[in-house]
């Protein structure tokens, strides 16, 4: 990226914060104005021809003034400092909202709509991947002869139910039995090792119960490998896109719309932005899909205690104050770590 010197850094930077607050192209005249530059407007009309040389602001209508391009907003966004704090009313608001939750998917669902409240954008929010997390305990439910009901809980809180139908039939002391077998041979192990070492305890365990555990070591294994294994996506405050008034057309709104509510493309937006840094911004045409182009994305990760995470960020228009929305993500981030430790324990 060329290097500025401070005035037209200045100038920029200017343009930015103007077009962001009020949404209309800036002038040189309003420049000069509100500046303290010590130039001539002339002067300021002149470095403003060069950034548009540059493609840092564009002209977007005859006599109008001039708006940041994306690389006008990557240069703003790389060139941040310090970015804003939330207030400690903020601060106190989202942690009393998410330490209230009663489960994992109760706890995403409520930092999904404070960031989009916090933001007024649509919020994203992505569930620790079970195939990246230790298991906690495993709980089996004796539903009929043929039917165990397994449920894999993690460290992370994620909890995933699934439904063994077994060949043979069992009693509800055998599954009384596995259960603790399955839990004193499993608990803390990742879900790859644990697997493995259910299916050796089969290997050698009394016939009645060999098929049960057979089963329960499938079933983990089926989490370890399920393409859909811990992808959850949490959605909040999509009206937002539409409500904000961010965009010109109506097609690009329907088009970030049907965009979002595919869940594979979400979490490649995510996982892209994020190979940059954490946290994290793409602006327009930076993202992979045209349908985006007009957009921007925040993101950053959350860890939870035993190591693995998930990752959150916002959706919105280019126009958006960087600063303040960056500090929004981190604070909600740093919020649902804490709420994690909590949840969990």
């Amino acid at each position: 990226m060329n290097i500025l010197d401070d005035r037209k850094a200045a100038i920029l930077k200017a343009i930015v914060r103007d077009y962001v607050s009020e949404g209309e192209p800036v002038g040189s005249k309003r420049l000069t104005d509100s500046m303290k530059l010590g130039v001539s407007s002339a002067t300021v009309r002149a470095d403003m021809a060069a950034l548009e040389d540059a493609g840092f602001i564009a002209q977007p209508h005859t006599s109008a003034g001039r708006v940041p391009t994306d690389l006008g907003y990557r240069y703003f966004v790389d060139a941040l400092g310090q970015t804003e704090e939330p207030t400690a009313e903020q601060r106190a608001a989202i942690e009393a909202l998410l330490l209230g939750a009663g489960d994992l998917e109760d706890l995403l669902r409520r930092t999904s709509s404070v960031l989009s409240r916090l933001t007024r954008f649509a919020a994203l929010v992505v569930a620790p991947r079970l195939d990246r997390s230790r298991l906690r305990h495993v709980e089996l439910v004796h539903l009929g002869p043929h039917s165990v009901l397994a449920v894999l809980i993690a460290d992370t809180g994620r909890v995933d139910k699934r439904m063994l139908d077994l060949d043979k039939p069992v009693s509800e002391t055998d599954v009384h039995r596995a259960r603790h077998v399955v839990n004193e041979a499993v608990s803390g192990l990742g879900l790859r090792h644990a697997a493995d070492v259910v299916a050796g305890v089969a290997a050698g365990a009394p016939e009645e119960l060999e098929g049960l555990l057979d089963a329960v070591a499938g079933t983990i294994t089926r989490g370890v490998t399920d393409a859909g294994a811990g992808d959850q996506v949490f959605l909040g405050g999509t009206v937002n896109i539409v409500a904000g008034g961010y965009f010109e057309r109506l097609e690009q709104v329907k088009q970030v719309y049907e965009t979002i509510e595919e869940q594979v493309v979400v979490l490649k937006m995510l996982r892209d932005t994020l190979e940059s840094g954490d946290p994290a911004v793409k602006i327009g045409t930076e993202l992979p899909l045209v349908e985006l182009a007009a957009c921007s994305v925040v993101a950053a990760t959350y860890e939870t205690g035993g190591g693995s995470g998930g990752s959150l960020g916002v959706l919105g228009p280019t126009r958006m104050d960087y600063p303040r929305t960056l500090a929004a993500v981190q604070a909600v981030a740093s919020s649902l770590e804490r709420a994690l430790g909590e949840l969990v324990g």
